[in-house]
């Protein structure tokens, strides 16, 4: 982040493990970060963000075998109060890293194709509305210190 200073606004995520170190940065970071995607992933106990409003996305796959539906529910409560949850249709759990067949996962009912766009579309939706949230936030804070200081 310190080789990137022109850009402001940095976000973190990652799919299945990947997900879980990255909610762990995330957590320990929340004043550097704007933000964090969560892939068939959830945070562990440890890193419990119910009691902020830090923004994530998880994503979750209704065909996943190994970060189940039923596993995903279950650390809802660990998420924060500004958590946008969206379980993809007929998604599994290898096609949100496409790297083939996994163990324990089940058959996707969507090409991967098709998981990977849903998953990009919602992604950048979710980025985008971020963004938009932080420059509101910046302006309202602009006003504010300006309003009360004149």
């Amino acid at each position: 982040m310190k080789s990137y200073p022109q850009i402001s606004a940095w976000f973190i995520g990652g799919h299945s493990l990947g997900g879980v170190s990255a909610a762990s940065y995330a957590y320990d970071h929340q004043n550097l970060i704007k933000g964090l995607v969560l892939l068939a992933s959830y945070p562990m106990n440890k890193n419990d963000f119910s009691t902020s409003t830090f923004p994530i996305l998880s994503l979750s796959g209704e065909k996943d075998g190994l970060s189940t539906p039923e596993k995903i529910k279950e650390t809802k409560h660990l998420l924060s109060k500004n958590t946008e949850l969206v379980q993809v249709k007929g998604a599994n759990h290898a096609q949100f890293g496409m790297y083939g067949k996994q163990k324990g996962d089940n058959k996707a009912s969507i090409s991967p194709k098709e998981q990977q766009d849903e998953l990009v579309k919602r992604t950048v939706k979710w980025l985008n509305s971020q963004m938009k949230k932080s420059v509101s936030n910046q302006l309202t804070d602009f006003f504010s210190f300006f309003g009360n200081n004149t």
